[in-house]
């Protein structure tokens, strides 16, 4: 019977909800070569994501001779291997995603859309 106990007290112990989050963002982190696509035409473009949490990153984004930093980027993980990047401010977002070692985003900033995929 004291088996029985000490097994199920530390099985509840192990599930108090404070175990640490995956570090997606460690795991994201790196520059990624590749091209920024907008109405207008194509870029060469280069994007370093920075950790700056578990959970989140920040994004220095270069496209042609424009140069953008985005702070606090979320992101989240939706199946091993592919984590999703998210941000919206008033009339500015930025949908993304990472698998392996490919990122795709686009980022919308009122009336220009652009779409950026590259590779670490």
């Amino acid at each position: 019977m004291l088996i029985i106990l000490a097994f199920v007290f530390s099985t509840l112990m192990s599930c108090n909800g404070d175990e640490p989050q995956a570090d997606y963002a460690g795991i994201i982190a790196g520059t990624y070569t590749g091209t920024v696509t907008t109405g207008t035409g194509t870029a060469g473009g280069i994007t370093t994501i920075t950790k700056r949490s578990e959970t989140s990153v920040d994004m220095d984004i270069m496209a042609g001779s424009h140069s953008l930093v985005i702070p606090w980027i979320k992101v989240s993980s939706v199946e091993d291997n592919v984590y999703i990047l998210s941000f919206t401010i008033t009339d500015k977002s930025l949908a993304g995603e990472v698998e392996g070692n490919t990122l795709t985003y686009t980022l919308a900033s009122g009336v220009l859309t652009g779409t950026f995929t590259g590779t670490r």
